[in-house]
């Protein structure tokens, strides 16, 4: 879903926090609905500090060993949310709850719909391959950033990249409890469009456009890699690239 609201990406954290301030107050219903309220954030709610000062909850890295089930994003330089299965049904319960207003930077506005879709995701292995563009992709933890570096051959860095396409997809579908048979999923990356480094979390990190090939029917706008649940690792299909 789009809201009628311009945003920046470095104001992608500040929207996931004033999204989350505002499901709190409602989190009594989401529990006699069943539903988790984490879901929204990713990570564990109530952290206790030494001195027993709680951290805010949006101050937080995601949980890097779940996939987020909601991801934040920027449609058409607007704010939009994607909801992905128990993600999209606490998504749908906190706009029904949510009030007219969000508190959002320290000022009112008006949580407007521009766009509300609800898609129907059934995952399967394609017979041919359909390319993919991958959008500020934070593939690399400390450890690959290292070996990144240490490498001077194009290939190497090729090969390393599809491993960790490879791996962040699995990731995706293991946390969306899709099962899909391993030895048939095939993948290639087919350009390095472009790199830059990135803020996440107060930390500059590599980011990367690239396209790639995959036979796996990967839905419009989910998010591959590190840092998902605030808009980078979009992923869009080339409908016009098909591998035979």
């Amino acid at each position: 879903m789009a809201f009628n609201l311009p945003l920046y990406p470095n104001q992608i954290r500040a929207f996931r926090g004033a999204v989350v301030e505002s499901v709190m107050k409602h989190k009594a219903v989401f529990e006699a609905a069943g539903l988790a309220t984490d879901v929204f954030h990713n990570h564990t709610e109530l952290v206790k500090q030494p001195a027993g000062v709680e951290l805010p909850v949006q101050n937080l890295p995601d949980n890097q060993f779940r996939y987020p089930l909601i991801q934040y994003k920027i449609k058409h330089k607007k704010a939009a949310i994607l909801g992905l299965g128990k993600g999209a049904q606490s998504l749908q319960l906190w706009m029904s709850l949510a009030d007219e207003m969000l508190n959002f930077r320290g000022d009112k506005f008006s949580l407007t719909l521009d766009e509300h879709q609800h898609n129907t995701w059934k995952p399967g292995l394609e017979k041919n391959l359909q390319y993919f563009r991958l959008n500020k992709w934070l593939p690399l933890n400390g450890e690959n950033f290292r070996e990144w570096q240490k490498m001077n051959r194009l290939s190497d860095r090729v090969q390393l990249l599809e491993k960790l396409i490879w791996g962040h997809l699995w990731h995706a579908l293991d946390g969306l409890g899709i099962t899909i048979e391993r030895k048939e999923l095939q993948l290639f990356l087919s350009s390095i469009d472009m790199m830059s480094f990135k803020n996440s979390y107060g930390i500059k990190r590599l980011a990367l456009d690239v396209t790639f090939a995959c036979n796996l029917n990967i839905p419009e706008e989910i998010g591959l890699g590190q840092g998902v649940s605030l808009g980078f690792g979009k992923v869009q299909g080339i409908s016009k690239k098909i591998i035979t």
